[in-house]
């Protein structure tokens, strides 16, 4: 009976065997669609084998281990070029915004100069015309008006990206969370000798996301543990505990620091960080002052050029040394004699006999005027540019920095598509190689079931023997 109680033990553990590797394979045709999903892969190991009367006998299967299919160098890849992909994609529709406020369109500050510099070709024609002295004036209210739209719409975006700052923080301190608790489970299951394959999944999954957010880096230790940090070295999660980022906005400054539970905060260098945050830093604080920086430094050299050939003419009722715009503020050193001139350009006249045409009250004389509107081809923009050409290099700038950022966003596209691709080939789930060892396995439970069936028919003969 011996051998047949053997035989009833090989044959039950091969059809228990069989029906777990089918389960195995039934989940990954159920997640072929998951992402993240790496193929579970069964790893059968025979029983023991036994001695009877010098003969050696298997024991049957069994499954050692369920293993996920993993590629440490393309999971590292991902994690690293999420980093570059979530800095260029972050910076797209600020970018597309800017691009909007300084495009060259009729209303905006391009127009606006023309418009305004025409309407003074138009008074030299007729300087002592009231209508024409009326949409000078006008023109110039416009144009001011059109500097400090600019200024609100740079604000505008500015809020933006603060707000979009703001509201990400809360997900990347739920990411951090989930990634320390993580970390306790699967330290906790692999202890134990089992592999917690759906749980490194979705760890992993977090990482690539924290990685597009802030370019994190991580590194995992022996008992399966990831020590998560930031670029400049600030450790962010540490084994079971995870440190919550918290942002202030102090004086139009962005800041960032991380807390421990014990609420110790520790001040995080804008600088030292990558992803997301680091693009969505860049535009919020280096290109938006530098282009309020070069639109103060436009309506500053406007008003003082203009006021400077104003000054000396002569309006209709005989005054003289009168300022077309009002005088520009004079900010402390080592601030530029310009910062803030956008927001205070506006027109100083409040009539229109105020306007200073001539050099002479005289009916006719139109030299002040003819001077004024020569400023519009006149290089008066650091003696190298025209106004309008001023403007266009900085709508040039914006739309060179969208440009390069819509190349980057689709070559970081093209990158993750293809590093994606290269991992579903590697450990991602074939519905082709799982029909195969579907009917592999069937195959094996039908035969494990024959066999079976005939040990117990075996064991009926002899019991029946025996009766």
């Amino acid at each position: 009976m011996g051998g047949l109680f053997t035989a009833l033990n090989a044959a039950s553990t091969s059809l228990a065997t069989h029906q777990k590797v089918i389960e195995v394979t039934g989940n990954n045709i159920a997640n072929v669609n998951t992402p993240g999903y790496s193929r579970q892969r069964a790893i059968l190991t025979p029983y023991p084998a036994l001695n009877f009367n010098g003969v050696t006998i298997g024991q049957g299967v069994k499954v050692g281990d369920i293993v996920r299919e993993q590629d440490a160098f393309l999971t590292s890849q991902i994690q690293q070029k999420s980093a570059g992909f979530g800095e260029a994609d972050a910076k797209t529709f600020p970018l597309a915004e800017l691009e909007r406020v300084f495009g060259i369109a009729e209303g905006g500050i391009s127009g606006e100069i023309n418009n305004f510099f025409d309407a003074w070709q138009e008074l030299t024609a007729n300087p002592g015309g009231q209508t024409e002295r009326d949409i000078v004036i006008q023109r110039g209210t416009l144009l001011a008006k059109s500097f400090h739209t600019a200024l609100t719409d740079l604000n505008s975006v500015k809020r933006n990206i603060d707000d979009s700052l703001l509201s990400r923080v809360d997900g990347v301190n739920d990411s951090l969370q989930r990634v320390a608790d993580l970390n306790v489970r699967i330290s906790t299951i692999e202890s134990t000798g089992q592999t917690a394959n759906t749980f490194r999944d979705e760890r992993d999954r977090l990482l690539a996301d924290l990685s597009a957010a802030l370019g994190i880096q991580s590194l995992e230790d022996k008992d399966g543990n990831v020590l998560v940090q930031l670029p400049g070295g600030q450790p962010l999660v540490q084994k079971g505990n995870a440190l919550t980022l918290e942002t202030d906005i102090v004086q139009d400054q962005f800041l960032l620091r991380v807390t421990t539970s014990g609420g110790v905060s520790t001040p995080v260098g804008t600088t030292t960080v990558d992803g997301a945050f680091k693009g969505l830093l860049e535009i919020r604080d280096n290109l938006i002052p530098d282009l309020e920086g070069q639109l103060d430094k436009l309506a500053y050299t406007l008003a003082t050029e203009l006021n400077a050939l104003h000054s000396t003419g002569t309006d209709l009722n005989g005054n003289t040394g009168t300022l077309f715009f009002a005088a520009m503020p004079s900010p402390a050193p080592p601030a530029n004699p310009w910062d803030g001139a956008a927001n205070a350009l506006q027109v100083a006249l409040t009539a229109p006999d105020q306007l200073a045409a001539g050099a002479t009250a005289a009916p006719g004389d139109n030299t002040i005027a003819l001077a004024i509107a020569g400023l519009s081809t006149a290089k008066i923009v650091d003696g190298t540019d025209t106004l309008t050409g001023a403007y266009s290099r900085i709508s040039a700038q914006v739309g060179l920095e969208a440009g390069q950022n819509r190349l980057a966003s689709d070559a970081n596209r093209d990158t993750m598509t293809q590093l994606q691709n290269m991992r579903d080939s590697a450990v991602g789930v074939s519905l082709e190689e799982e029909m195969i060892n579907l009917i592999q396995y069937q195959k094996g439970f039908e035969a494990s079931a024959k066999f079976l069936a005939i040990v117990d028919e075996m064991m009926d003969t002899i019991l029946s023997i025996k009766r």
